[in-house]
């Protein structure tokens, strides 16, 4: 706010009551103060005070500050972020490493990293290697989130994958359902009862 606006209204507050009352008295209290009021003492003389008229200000126009925008304007750097193996929503079954496939364009810059998540942990970084292995991933379903950091660790972009890993748990010395010239009765074999 403009100073002489706040100087404006503060004569303006105290000048409306005092133009609305109809005389100002001056008094000098037992102290030798001056006290002024527009109640006339009855204890002590008091003499009116003659007032000139009042002048009026007209009020500046206000300028509306140009509003300050707390985000930073965000130029893309890369034009693509995509886990390009395992697909989305893959059934993994049985292996033992799974390869991740990031693509990235344009390459990601000297100050840069690619950084591999697997259920929001991070597993894998690297600054020039987009293709990463996971070993011994549990059984279960999984979210892969692939990142690009800059130096501070800020994330600049971000995609994620689910995926759905498979692990045999049991498998039996023989076949719950064997082949069929197993259990042929003229191949000579007879089915195990």
């Amino acid at each position: 706010m403009d100073l002489r606006t706040v100087i404006a209204g503060s004569f303006l507050a105290l000048a409306i009551p005092l133009a609305e009352a109809a005389t100002i008295y001056k008094t000098v209290d037992n102290n030798g103060n001056v006290v002024f009021t527009d109640t006339q003492p009855t204890d002590q003389p008091g003499e009116p005070v003659n007032l000139r008229p009042l002048t009026s200000i007209p009020a500046l126009p206000t300028r509306r500050p140009m509003p300050v925008s707390t985000t930073k304007p965000t130029r893309q750097l890369y034009s693509r972020l995509t886990i390009t193996k395992p697909d989305h929503n893959a059934t993994i079954r049985d292996q033992e490493t799974i390869t991740v496939n990031i693509a990235i364009s344009p390459r990601v810059l000297f100050s840069h990293s690619v950084r591999l998540r697997l259920n929001g942990k991070v597993v894998a970084e690297s600054r020039r290697q987009s293709t990463f292995e996971l070993k011994e991933v549990e059984r279960g379903r999984h979210t892969l989130t692939a990142e690009i950091v800059d130096s501070q660790q800020q994330v600049i972009r971000s995609t994620s994958h689910t995926i759905f890993v498979h692990r045999t748990v049991f498998t039996p010395d023989f076949s719950i359902n064997p082949p069929e010239a197993i259990t042929r009765p003229d191949a000579g074999i007879q089915p195990v009862r």
